[in-house]
């Protein structure tokens, strides 16, 4: 349900609705999305930084990897009255011997056609609408592109991360939005925050995001204090984006979310420490947890 729900939230933002700049900015303050059950949770205290920064730094690292990754790539171009481009990467893995990789690598790959598919079937329409309504061809080529970095793997676990840039009539830039993937092995589906993390993971996120991007970043006129605000409340829609890795949780924040296009899009790293109280002793972040304790 929440792959369908993405593919159409992407896809149909790309085509049908004209996205700019405002709108982006409306979304992120969309209050309605359900708040985290109050419980008790930790309220970590992030590492200071000697300076402030006016740009959003991202984590520009890899973990050692169980598996070797190929990629799938997929190139289209469409000239038409609604004229489009479509260059998508697919991350399958190398030698997939196990049940559990060649699910894996079958799931990954329907996912990513099935994007392309969703694409193509709504430019389409919205070119049979042109034509009917005789309107003159868009001016930009309209575009979907698909990127990944594979943060992890082991025989348990492969994280990674989609990045789907989106170009459409109306915008003013091209529009990255995330899709963090925790794909377990062993079990064969993308892993649930339900299933990994306890009541009060959101408030414990929030507190820890919120204390590090105000400690690390300058942020402190009006419209981007409350863009942080916002962005950092501990709401679902806020933390969707989260990484399983050895040194912690890697959140990623999107465009728009935490401060104005030019400041970009931050990323950073919880430490597992700092979560011990919200996550399940039975989830694969407890086995790293219980790794680094075994070292210690």
């Amino acid at each position: 349900m929440r792959t369908r729900q993405l593919i159409w939230a992407v896809v149909f933002a790309s085509v049908i609705i004209p996205l700019g700049c405002f709108q982006r900015s409306n979304q992120i303050s969309n209050q309605s999305q359900t708040v985290a059950v109050a419980s008790q949770s930790p309220s970590p205290t992030p590492t200071p930084s000697p300076t402030k920064s006016v740009q959003a730094q991202q984590i520009n690292k890899t973990w050692a990897s169980r598996f070797s990754i190929r990629t799938v790539s997929i190139n289209k171009n469409h000239e038409g009255s609604r004229g489009y481009e479509i260059s998508v990467d697919c991350p399958l893995i190398i030698k997939a011997r196990t049940r559990g990789t060649r699910r894996f690598n079958r799931w990954m790959l329907r996912k990513i056609r099935g994007y392309v598919a969703q694409f193509e079937s709504l430019e389409r329409a919205a070119e049979i609408h042109d034509k009917r309504k005789r309107l003159p061809k868009v001016g930009i080529d309209e575009s979907l592109e698909i990127g990944y970095v594979v943060y992890y793997s082991d025989n348990r676990l492969i994280s990674l991360r989609l990045t789907h840039t989106v170009m459409a009539l109306g915008q003013m830039h091209p529009i990255d939005y995330y899709e963090t993937i925790n794909y377990d092995l062993k079990k064969g589906h993308d892993l649930r925050a339900a299933t990994v993390f306890r009541r009060g993971y959101l408030k414990a996120f929030s507190s820890y995001a919120r204390r590090e991007l105000r400690n690390k970043y300058d942020l402190d006129d009006q419209w981007s204090s409350e863009m942080l605000e916002r962005g950092t409340r501990p709401y679902r829609h806020n933390f969707k984006n989260w990484n399983i890795v050895p040194d912690g949780l890697l959140i990623s924040f999107e465009d728009y979310q935490v401060g104005p296009h030019a400041f970009g899009q931050p990323e950073m790293i919880v430490p597992f420490q700092q979560l011990k109280r919200v996550i399940h002793s039975d989830s694969v972040c407890a086995l790293f947890t219980r790794e680094k304790s075994a070292r210690n």
